[in-house]
């Protein structure tokens, strides 16, 4: 059998670097102005990445992250860490009813000691629609929120399992679509926090492993039942992925409800 033969100067020329091509030099990545992406609140909201929050059912994943939303809405310190500017917040609630949202908000606002500027706090919730929150598993039904999306610097999605409707956890297929749409919110330089249940075991998010694939972090939330009392929910959060830098099974632990038996909300962490 003979073997593949090029001339010495026709195979010299391919090896050659050109314009033709998408790829781009290193020198000139290097050399860029590349704006770093902004902390909003770390581990949580950073621009250009998404999140991922999981806990079992009744885990606290939605008041935790309504506290979040409405401390970056205001500019307020979260969980002790620095605040930054109020940035522009959508909070996509499919599950809560009006009134539970503006239950559950008066109740952080009440304890933040203030409340956004008009328009930095939007909530879309089962009732924004005529026919209900669409279903986003398909094209049409995300770009029903993408006027929102565009005027937002951060965007919450609770949750995966009742936003993404017609998607199945276990196939890998399903998910194409979804994972299309966190790129393209990356992409915008948006922060994004995703909402998702764990399994049973609380060691893992729920589902095929492609729900992840543009999740820059995973955060998983377990109540701490021993430490929880009538009054009061005890959190502990763990960091298990972690793109770009050391994950951490022991990120933080943080309580909420009336933790000083005074009938007063409170949410604070204590570690």
């Amino acid at each position: 059998m003979s073997q593949l033969s090029f001339d010495f100067d026709e195979q010299q020329e391919s090896n050659t670097p050109g314009n033709s091509g998408v790829g781009e030099c290193i020198n000139a990545i290097l050399s860029a102005d590349i704006e770093p992406p902004n902390i909003i609140v770390p581990n949580f909201l950073v621009s250009g990445e998404a999140t991922m929050l999981a806990a079992l059912a009744g885990g606290a994943k939605t008041i935790t992250t309504q506290y979040i939303a409405a401390c970056v809405a205001t500019g307020t310190p979260c969980f002790g860490m620095t605040a930054t500017k109020p940035e522009p917040v959508l909070f996509v609630d499919s599950e809560l009813s009006k009134y539970q949202i503006q239950q559950r908000f008066k109740l952080i606002y009440d304890y933040l000691g203030k409340r956004p500027t008009k328009g930095y706090l939007k909530i879309i919730h089962k009732r924004s629609f005529k026919s209900g929150i669409p279903d986003l598993t398909h094209p049409d039904g995300f770009e029903k929120l993408m006027p929102d999306i565009r005027a937002s610097k951060v965007v919450i999605l609770d949750n995966l399992s009742s936003l993404y409707r017609s998607a199945e956890e276990l196939s890998q297929n399903d998910w194409n679509y979804y994972n299309d749409c966190l790129d393209e919110l990356r992409e915008l330089n948006k922060a994004v926090l995703v909402l998702h249940h764990t399994d049973k075991d609380s060691r893992n998010y729920r589902g095929h492993s492609e729900i992840a694939r543009a999740i820059d972090n995973i955060l998983i939330a377990i109540k701490d039942k021993k430490q929880s009392t009538d009054s009061k929910t005890v959190i502990k959060v763990r960091k298990p992925k972690s793109r770009h830098g050391a994950n951490n099974d022991e990120l933080m632990t943080f309580e909420f409800g009336d933790v000083s038996c005074d009938g007063k909300f409170k949410m604070q962490r204590v570690f």
